[in-house]
């Protein structure tokens, strides 16, 4: 089995629930198109969000950026 290089699940866990949250929507169908609400947004702006919230997540774990949790942190 090969050794885990990056733990990202603890560190990265806002950002990650972020996306889950995001798909979850989708799953449920969530989007303007399909169910007519308009607090979800249609589902091709979802989707440009979800590329978003993943290509944040990966440039974070490449270049070794704080997560959200260690930015609040700070703040705190």
């Amino acid at each position: 089995m090969t050794e885990k290089k990056v733990d990202i699940t603890e560190p990265y866990n806002m950002e990650l629930q972020e996306i889950a949250n995001k798909l979850r929507q989708l799953e449920q169908g969530r989007v303007i198109g399909l169910v007519g609400s308009n607090m979800d947004g249609t589902i091709s702006t979802n989707i440009v969000q979800l590329r978003k919230m993943i290509s944040d997540l990966i440039l974070k774990v490449e270049y070794g950026k704080d997560s959200a949790l260690d930015e609040m942190s700070e703040i705190f």
